[in-house]
């Protein structure tokens, strides 16, 4: 198998991508031929790479509403959105993606010049079995392109072929966009034969084309199936979905999940059936080129040194305790909202303290005491502890460096003593209950009369003002010596699309079909077995919801999952937030723990959509005349 190589094509297709103010009127290029494309299998697989390069993933470096950026402080990462995550510096704060427009309309035009070009290529030279083949990944490539373009503004200018002059084209509406992308995929299917997406790493294949409509098409049909802003009727159909469309958008997501899993080629991944966290943990890890993964259906794939493609998401996920000697970590932490979704192992509520008879709404401000501080955390769901790194546990080297608790990653804030609270200045001091004073560590053990006074890893090494106690632990490379961690060195590949999405696809269209109800639970209670938690008897909106923020946390759907049920308005309204604080009971010698409330989130009916931008509607009148001077409601 011989994985995909993107540096040199990306030079060689410089002069169709040189910056244009006018994103839409401007000709459909032949800088390179139809000969120089098609002259070998390899010239063909280069522009391929290109066109799969320049795909709107939003992986580990799609951040600050910008693909392929380094996050800085991580404050814009999609997890932080919502309610799966924290910035470690700033608040929450979505970007307008403004240079995504133009950056996916670039593609686009390179992928209509390659479909245009395949009918031609050199019979004597291609095989029809192959020319049929690139016209689907082509296909494929250019469904994906204007779904991220209709999730991103609803209904945008529908351009399908190479344009031989200068073209002012209007916004579309929204269901002639999503019908397209079916039109796309259903191609795509027929035109590709079965390879595995192992025996093809990084192209798409039938089975990703049907998982990708599954995607969009549920996506689609959630729309019209919840939508509640108005937007289909004040802009005429170019934001929305209209219910008959919806209800024919479920069928097909339906099908194409169905489809892929009546295939038998998938299995969800269960290579450490006797440690489940380690086994959804090593899901997201083992997914590089020549990896056996049964539950891998499309990547993107990384690599170092070998090529120029890497990210950066190990150097600023680390805890501080562990870090790179770069610098960065703590910039993607898991908020307390996430981590009480987690139920606990025998199905019940995954509150903190929920086993002293707190609810998620009691346990607010309110001083909880356990023996150690993995305490709360040990008798979780497994997806858990393979998705978050928790106070009291190890990670990584955490286990052999002298100067942390016990080797644990903690975030304890101070101590207690006599019912007061000390918080300490420091990411790591002693406490003298004697003087009540906090001072700097010298070890891993406390000098005689001394107690540990604050944790390792809860903030930067000199501010403690944090309230996030928790890391991501998901797609961690969990082997490189952190010596090894830089920026722009980490190799762990994107698993885009995985039969574990599939089935929940399947299960959350099943049920609002109306389909018979053993087809959601059955499909739903596959995920569940092999998290090891107990089967779901019935299927309901909100199990099938809560379980995709559990399954999916940090993979980047929780923000569209409540975009496309439309509650990201009704649920984050004034939206409170909660962190958690850890501090060692010097009386009762044992952990108290507080969840705190921090941060609130609302957003308005204008979140639904971005907006397109400023540049791209002056520059094109057919736009600009259309409703609201072509922009979506509310901006």
């Amino acid at each position: 198998m011989k994985q995909i190589k993107i540096a040199g094509i990306i030079v060689l297709l410089a002069g169709m991508w040189s910056c244009r103010k006018d994103t839409l009127r401007i000709p459909g290029t032949n800088a390179i031929s139809t000969e120089q494309i098609f002259s070998t299998t390899a010239t063909v697989n280069a522009y391929l790479a290109t066109l799969y390069s320049n795909l709107p993933v939003e992986d580990f470096s799609f951040c600050n509403g910008v693909f392929g950026n380094f996050p800085n402080d991580g404050n814009n990462y999609t997890a932080n959105w919502t309610d799966e995550a924290i910035a470690s510096t700033s608040s929450q704060n979505y970007p307008t993606l403004n240079s995504v427009y133009a950056q996916i309309y670039r593609a686009i035009r390179t992928t209509n010049n390659f479909i245009a070009s395949v009918p031609n290529a050199n019979a004597t030279v291609f095989t029809q079995a192959q020319k049929n083949y690139w016209l689907g990944e082509a296909k494929f490539i250019r469904a994906y392109n204007y779904f991220g373009l209709v999730k991103y503004y609803g209904g945008v200018p529908l351009i399908l072929n190479v344009q031989s002059e200068p073209v002012s084209v209007p916004r579309n509406k929204e269901v002639e966009i999503w019908n397209q992308i079916k039109v796309d995929l259903d191609s795509a299917v027929l035109l590709m034969d079965a390879t595995l997406p192992n025996a093809n790493y990084g192209h798409a294949t039938k089975w990703a084309a049907l998982a990708l409509e599954a995607r969009a098409m549920l996506h689609a049909a959630s729309i019209g199936l919840f939508d509640n802003t108005g937007n289909l009727a004040q802009t005429g159909g170019i934001d929305g979905v209209d219910a008959t469309s919806a209800q024919a958008y479920l069928q097909a997501a339906y099908t194409a999940a169905n489809a892929i899993i009546t295939s038998g080629k998938f299995s969800l991944y269960n290579k450490f059936p006797t440690d489940l966290s380690q086994n959804f943990q090593y899901l997201f890890y083992d997914v590089s080129p020549g990896t056996s993964n049964s539950e891998g259906i499309f990547y993107r794939g990384y690599d170092y040194p070998t090529t120029t493609r890497t990210h950066s998401q190990d150097l600023l996920a680390l805890p501080h305790a562990i870090q790179s000697s770069t610098g960065y970590a703590n910039r993607l932490m898991p908020s307390m909202d996430l981590v009480e979704k987690f139920q606990s192992i025998d199905g019940s509520s995954g509150a903190l303290g929920a086993s002293k008879g707190l609810t998620a709404t009691t346990n607010i401000n309110v001083q909880i005491h356990y023996p150690t501080m993995a305490a709360p955390f040990a008798n979780k769901d497994p997806r858990f502890a393979g998705t978050i790194v928790a106070p009291g546990t190890q990670f990584r080297n955490s286990a052999g460096l002298g100067t942390l608790q016990g080797g644990w990653v903690t975030s304890q804030r101070g101590v207690i003593l006599n019912g007061a609270i000390f918080n300490a200045s420091n990411y790591a001091q002693y406490f003298n209950p004697a003087t009540r004073q906090f001072s700097a560590s010298t070890g891993p053990v406390p000098p005689a009369g001394m107690v540990w006074g604050s944790g390792n890893s809860g903030g930067s090494p000199t501010d403690l003002g944090t309230d996030n106690a928790f890391w991501i632990k998901k797609w961690i490379d969990p082997v490189t010596d952190i010596s090894l961690i830089k920026d722009w060195t980490s190799r762990t590949s994107w698993m885009d699309m995985r039969y574990g999405e599939v089935l929940m696809d399947f299960a959350e269209a099943a049920l609002e079909l109306g389909r018979p109800a053993s087809e959601a639970l059955g499909a739903l209670n596959q995920i569940r077995t092999r998290a090891g938690m107990p089967a779901y008897t019935a299927a309901s909106r909100d199990v099938i919801r809560n379980e995709r923020f559990v399954e999916f946390a940090f993979e980047n759907k929780t923000y569209w999952d409540y975009v496309r049920w439309r509650t990201l308005t009704t649920d984050f309204v004034n939206r409170q937030e909660f962190g958690l604080r850890i501090y060692w009971d010097i009386d009762t010698q044992d952990y108290v723990f507080i969840k705190i409330p921090i941060a609130t989130k609302t957003y308005v009916p204008r979140a639904y959509y971005f907006d397109v931008p400023a540049n791209d509607i002056s520059s094109s009148p057919a736009i600009a005349k259309q409703i609201n001077g072509g922009h979506n409601p509310g901006y």
